[in-house]
């Protein structure tokens, strides 16, 4: 039993997002048909596939947290005025 369809057809597609369908199709080894279809369904939340976020938290350097005592040095140098910044 065949699906029930509708027939799109998109014009002014820019280029650079010509390219990135292309190259998607390519990658997936799909048609470009199926590639656009995916990328609408991902774009709109639609479809079997779930959308990935991935994070980019493991591109951040891991830094030991500073003590209250080096927090404090830090702001009671902030809070201090300097009189020849205002002349």
């Amino acid at each position: 039993m065949k699906k029930n369809t509708v027939q799109y057809t998109v014009r002014d597609v820019p280029e650079e997002l010509d390219l990135v369908l292309r190259e998607s199709a390519a990658l997936e080894e799909v048609s470009l048909n199926q590639a656009t279809l995916r990328a609408i369904q991902r774009g709109l939340g639609v479809g079997s596939e779930p959308v990935r976020y991935r994070s980019l938290k493991n591109l951040i350097p891991r830094l030991p947290k500073p003590s209250v005592g080096e927090w404090r040095e830090v702001l009671d140098k902030q809070d201090k005025t300097h009189p020849e910044d205002w002349k």
